[in-house]
This record gives C-alpha cells, structure tokens and sequence, in this order.
C-alpha cells in the first residue's frame, strides 16, 4: 500500500472523509516524507486533516500548537470520538489531569499533542517534549508567528527556537489568512528549510459578498433590513464589547433569537452561548468580537455581518470564510461607516508597540542593569508600565538584535555594557514605527475594499498575492451596486445614498432596529 493509500485509508476510515482534496494529499505526503510544509488555504478547507491523518501514520507524537485553550477541549472530544489517542497539554490542566497527559506522552507511540506555545516552552513541559521526540511540529493559525500578520502573538516569535531545541522535527504551518509577505515571514521565522507551500485563493465561491457604506446614523436601520431577510444561523460582527452588548439587548427586546460572545463575559457565559449557537438545527444569531469563531465547526452558517468595520482585510476574510463551509451559499456583509476606522486605530495603538513602550523598556531595564539585577519579562514590564504582551513582543527584537539575552533561570539580562544597550534599543524605533505605518495600510486597505467598484473577490485575490484572478459573478459589485444577495433566486435592494461626513464614533452608538 503507498503512503497517498494508506492516508486515504485513513481518511475515510477514521474521518469519515471519502475524498481528499488535492492540496491535502500533496501536504500529508510531504509531511510523511518529513519535508517542511506552509499551507495557506481558506477557512473551511480542511486544514486539520493535513496533521490528523499523518498523526494516525507516524510512529511518534505530533505536536500541534494553538493559540487558545479554550478550543483544546472541544478538540480533544471530537479525536477521542474517533478513536484517536490524543492529550491537552496546558497551564489550565489540574494536576490530576497533568499527571495523567504526561505518562501517556512519556509512552510515546502515536499520539496528538495539543499544547500551546507558552506551554511547549516553559521548564515544566520542554523537557517532556523534546524526550518524547515528536515526529511532527504543527504550527495552527501560523500568521500568528509573523510580526507582519493580522493577529502577531509574541509568543509564537519563539517557536523556531522552541522547535530547535525539540531537535527540529518536520514543521507544519497552518494559516487561512497570509500574504506573501507573512508567508515568508513564517518560513524564516519557523526556519521551514525549502517548505513545500500550498496556496489557494481566500475567498470560497459559494460566499456572496457585499458591503453597504452606511452613515452612523443610518447603520442600524440597515441592519434591521438584513437582519429579516438573510438566512440563519448568522454571526454579526462587532468591534467593541459596547457594541456587542448593545445590540444583543434589542434583538433581546424585539424577540429575535440570540446570544453574545465577548472577552469580558466569563467562561461559563461563553460556553453556554457558544453551545446555543452549536446546536445543527438552531437558527440563532451571535453577536461577538472578534474573540468568537477561531477553532469553530459550525458548517451551516448562512451569514455573516460585520456592523464595525474590522482592523484588516485579513481578519475581514478569516471571519467572513467561518459562513457556508457546507458548500452551500452564504452571504458575507460588511457595512462600512469610515469613522468606525477610528475605534480600529484605537484598538491598534492597545495591542502594537510604540516608540513611547520602547523608550519606557529601555529606561526600566537599563534601571535594572545599574542595580545588577535581573528582572523576569512580567516585572520588567510592570516597572515599565508597558502592557506584557507589547513588553514580550519588544524584548524578542532585543534579543534577536543581540543587546539582551535570557538568563537560565528565565530572567532578562544585558547582552552588551548599558550605554550600547541604549543605543542599539535606539535602532529599534524606525522598525516599531513602520509597525504603526503597517496598521494603517490595514485600516486604508479595509476602506478600499468597502468602497472599490471592481468585483470584491478579485480585490481580496489580488491583496493576497493572485496576479489575474477571475471575477466572482456573485458579489454585489458583479451583480450590481446597491443590491445585497438575500437568499438563493431572491436579492433585498438599497436605495442609493448621499455620503455624508459621519460622526465620530468610539463604540458606542444607540441602537433601534
């Protein structure tokens, strides 16, 4: 039996999967014949398949990292359902639980390890890991490695080296979401030697995509409209935890089923609004963040609304693309007021560093170095009031740079004298400022994919490296401006309007639907 054989062997028998894609066979080959792998396909694709089934092969565990531990236990179920051995490795594990993942990580044999990238890191684990010996290294949501990426998580930063130290295994990239640009920042990143790389255009044929460019004041009354004509399930896209709440209110009142989903709710009020939601034959709407949907298979969903604009195209195509993933059509609105841009650039200057989170880093531990100590990564950014997460982002570019290096106890310490320090930290700013100009070429992209008069699949296709791309015939630029495809053979149409200078919005507008 060849290796393609015995991957659709397992595909249909364990899966129940009775025809692999053709970029699935060429992943899960490369992946047995231990070659690096990049693969960029659409939401809904099948990505996982590509590390499940080689991981029923391979006669050593498969570590496959994610960003979130709350999907690792809807993961987890659905393996075991299927009868593969797998195991969460995280810091929300209780002891029992611990014990019980690492004696069957330290048999060995196959088995899924889903871990996260703090985790594959820290003393405790490493260790655990590198002995195992694991066959395969698979990198899920990988743009989160590149600085570039719509979604850069520190964290991910120190996979390639977390990787080296597992004795460099066979790495997996997985992303729904990259342009060229990311893609090769990944490889470098992850060190990916010559990486096989599989790509497919982002936006699936079966999403009709539209955007209403609606004034603050007009946008809820729109949003009524869509609200009664699109099919559900749907999922309504939100900014802010404000806007979220607001708007789940009045469905609440005028009666439309519904949830929300937001950071700020707590884990059982996510859990149960993610179960209502989950439910195959509901026909509810969630309203959410952007916190909502990552790890979500949910095929049937029929819409999506993005009420505030999103800080990317990126993002716009990974939240978009969670719609039809049965195959079916499903319609994908954004309606565009450009002063919802502003709260985007707000939540860009939170979440990027900044030439001030520079400056305060390099004064704090400059301070640190003078009295001869060594602080960890969660003091030094608490003595520099710089948030942790921008903190661990700019501490990487130091250390990659050379002026700091990691002490064996974790702690942070100068790699050079403090004057040199200071000025090779100095160097830094012209990058954490093209980091700023970055997030604004995001936010311009997003404002002309809402107002572009060309087909908006060949727009999204060509952002993300497609030189000629076909028009879709479907969108509502193909079908004509103004109209919003409601349902099969049915369209609801928007009466042309004036633009007018819109108000400034901060997340909080009233809603009447």
């Amino acid at each position: 039996m060849t290796q393609l054989d015995e991957c659709r062997r397992v595909a249909r028998r364990v899966f129940g999967i009775k025809r692999l894609q053709r970029e699935q066979e060429a992943a899960m080959l490369a992946v047995l014949a231990s070659r690096d792998v990049l693969v960029a396909l659409p939401t809904g694709f099948g990505k996982s398949l590509i590390y499940q089934v080689p991981a029923m092969i391979l006669k050593r565990p498969t570590v496959v990292v994610s960003p979130l531990i709350a999907l690792m236990a809807d993961q987890e179920r659905a393996l075991k359902a299927r009868g593969v051995p797998v195991v969460c490795l995280h810091s929300g594990l209780s002891a029992v639980e611990r014990r019980a993942a690492v004696a069957r990580l330290e048999r060995g044999g196959r088995l899924v390890v889903l871990t996260t990238p703090e985790t594959i890191e820290s003393k405790a684990t490493a260790p655990l890991i590198e002995r195992a010996r694991p066959a395969l290294l698979c990198v899920d949501e990988a743009h989160c490695v590149s600085e570039w990426g719509h979604d850069f998580r520190p964290s991910y930063l120190r996979l390639g080296k977390a990787r080296a130290r597992l004795g460099s295994p066979p790495a997996l990239a997985l992303t729904a979401t990259a342009t060229p640009r990311v893609r090769e920042d990944i490889a470098v990143r992850m060190g990916l030697a010559k990486p096989l790389v599989l790509t497919a255009p982002p936006h699936r044929k079966n999403l009709r995509l539209a955007v209403e460019v609606v004034p603050g004041p007009q946008k809820n009354a729109t949003l009524g409209t869509l609200i009664r004509s699109l099919q559900r399930p749907g999922i309504i896209y939100c900014a802010t935890t404000v806007m979220v709440d607001q708007l789940a209110n009045v469905l609440k009142r005028v009666g439309i089923p519904s949830v929300r989903y937001h950071g700020k709710l707590s884990p059982s009020e996510r859990t149960t609004a993610q179960r209502r939601f989950m439910e195959p034959k509901g026909r509810m709407l969630m309203v959410a963040t952007s916190a909502f949907g990552m790890g979500i298979d949910k095929p049937n969903i029929r819409s999506i609304v993005h009420y505030q604009a999103p800080g990317s195209l990126e993002s716009y195509v990974q939240e978009a693309g969670r719609a039809g993933r049965d195959g079916q059509p499903a319609d994908c609105v954004l309606l565009f007021d450009p002063a919802d841009l502003e709260i985007q650039e707000h939540l860009q200057a939170l979440s990027r560093p900044s030439v001030r989170h520079l400056i305060s880093l390099e004064n704090a531990l400059a301070a640190w170095a003078e009295e001869k100590r060594r602080p960890s990564a969660a003091t030094l950014a608490v003595s520099a009031g710089v948030p942790q997460r921008i903190a661990e982002a700019l501490l990487v570019d130091l250390e990659e740079a050379g002026w700091i290096a990691h002490s064996k106890d974790g702690s942070i310490k100068l790699a050079v004298p403090v004057a040199a320090f200071r000025a090779g930290a100095r160097e830094l700013v012209a990058k954490v400022k093209t980091f700023a100009f970055e997030g604004e070429r995001k936010l311009k992209t997003v404002a002309a994919y809402a107002t572009t008069e060309e087909c908006r699949s060949v727009f999204i296709r060509r952002y993300f490296g497609e030189d000629l791309p076909p028009r879709c015939g479907t969108c509502d630029r193909c079908r004509g401006s103004g109209v919003v495809v409601a349902r099969e053979g049915a369209v609801v149409k928007r009466p042309r309007r004036r633009r007018r200078r819109s108000q400034k919005a901060r997340g909080r507008r009233s809603v009447a639907l």
